[in-house]
């Protein structure tokens, strides 16, 4: 389906795709063990962002885009593998969910990887939550990498690095958005296009095949090639307790 022909109907964004695998026994298990005692969409979706929250911002190794329940048995993910999850979670319990994909500037990966283009194509969840669309990615970083980058970035001097802006959102109550790449107080963070929202990944890559976006696509092949370096060098910043000289991860472009 083309993304032109997508709606903001809720019940548009409920359903499975290749990569939203509904039918996944843990996936549908733990979402609903995760919601078990909410009693409002408002309480399912923070509960889902919580847990979703919780497992360590990482790479999840591979060539081809990682379904859903392959991201729960990782135990880690990005924006795009854990936004794949946030999104499968919540369509399994009946809360409409999809992805917005920007593009950032790279700076915020400063101090993980040498992200290669100065840009980076980020993945936003959205959650149709009393009657609007809400958005959030502070699920993508987990809590013990947020502690240790804000004290980095403040060490430094700098705004963004480390997986996160300084000024970014670490939590979200489901009704109002919350970013933790970006700030809005800061600009030049925010982003420098918006491409529109898609189910997954997969289907926003393969109905925007156009130069920049396959840029992007490219930059995350790098990402994923390098994930044992990268996972390794985002463990040392969670554990680091004393001042840490910048060390990222550099590409081969």
């Amino acid at each position: 389906m083309p993304l032109s022909s997508l709606t903001d109907h809720p019940q548009d964004w409920t359903g499975p795709t290749r990569l939203l695998d509904l039918d996944d026994s843990k996936l549908r298990i733990q979402a609903m063990r995760i919601t078990q005692l909410a009693t409002t969409e408002v309480q399912k979706a923070v509960s889902i962002h919580d847990y979703v929250k919780s497992l360590p911002f990482g790479c999840v190794a591979g060539f081809e885009h990682v379904p859903a329940g392959a991201v729960l048995r990782a135990g880690r993910g990005d924006c795009h593998t854990k936004g794949t999850l946030f999104v499968a979670m919540l369509r399994s319990v009946g809360v409409p969910a999809r992805l917005r994909f920007v593009t950032l500037s790279g700076a915020f990966l400063k101090g993980i990887i040498d992200a290669g283009p100065n840009t980076i194509t980020h993945a936003v969840g959205e959650v149709y939550l009393e009657g609007h669309w809400v958005q959030t990615d502070t699920y993508v970083t987990d809590s013990l990498l947020e502690t240790r980058a804000t004290q980095l970035l403040e060490e430094q001097g700098i705004r963004l690095g480390y997986g996160i802006h300084v000024k970014g959102n670490h939590f979200w109550d489901g009704r109002q958005g919350a970013h933790a790449q970006y700030s809005g107080s800061d600009p030049d963070s925010c982003p420098l296009f918006d491409w529109g929202v898609a189910h997954d990944p997969e289907h926003f890559y393969t109905n925007k095949a156009n130069a920049d976006l396959q840029q992007g696509w490219l930059t995350r092949v790098k990402w994923m090639l390098a994930a044992a370096l990268i996972n390794r060098r985002v463990e040392q910043i969670r554990q680091q307790t004393g001042p840490m000289a910048p060390q990222a991860v550099q590409n081969s472009s």
